[in-house]
């Protein structure tokens, strides 16, 4: 990449990207975890509520129910697995387009951000609820499960749309 100053690099981007959604999710679950007025705070009436949860599962509350010894252990070690694979990507995929660094920086932070919550508290902190009254509620997730999904399709979209 010619034309890019020699102090930086794409994969120096995805790692900077990486720790930044890494440091936003960790302080906003620590603000939410030590902040007893937001545990349950309408923001948006109807729409949006930061409702803190401890999801003991994967995304979307997915296996929160199973109870197992090994079951922070498997969470952990696929969570590992993810890491390695994004941090391979990171160094090996060619330096011609951003996208892809954008995504695998996105899915980095990501990955980091629940494994370290899980490691550290054997739960995930979630905490962004968006629902459509009493009718219907997403559920609940926090800034690394939205880094992972927008480093998904990210992803997706360089794969299959991109030039």
């Amino acid at each position: 990449m010619k034309d890019m100053p020699t102090f930086f690099t794409l994969r120096a981007g995805a790692l900077s990207l990486g720790l930044l959604v890494f440091a936003l999710d960790w302080l906003t679950k620590y603000w939410i975890k030590h902040s007893e007025w937001l545990h349950y705070h309408p923001v948006i009436p109807g729409f949006f509520t930061i409702h803190y949860v401890q999801n003991r599962g994967i995304a979307f509350g997915l296996f929160h129910s199973i109870e197992s010894d090994w079951k922070p252990l498997l969470l952990s070690v696929f969570a590992f697995f993810g890491l390695f694979i994004v941090l391979y990507y990171i160094w090996k995929t060619p330096e011609k387009r951003w996208l892809p660094f954008v995504s695998l920086g996105m899915l980095l932070g990501g990955i980091l951000g629940n494994l370290t919550d899980r490691i550290w508290n054997g739960s995930v902190v979630d905490f962004l609820e968006l629902h459509w009254g009493e009718v219907y509620s997403w559920p609940t997730f926090n800034i690394a499960d939205s880094a992972i999904t927008v480093g998904v399709f990210l992803l997706i979209y360089e794969t299959f749309f991109s030039k």
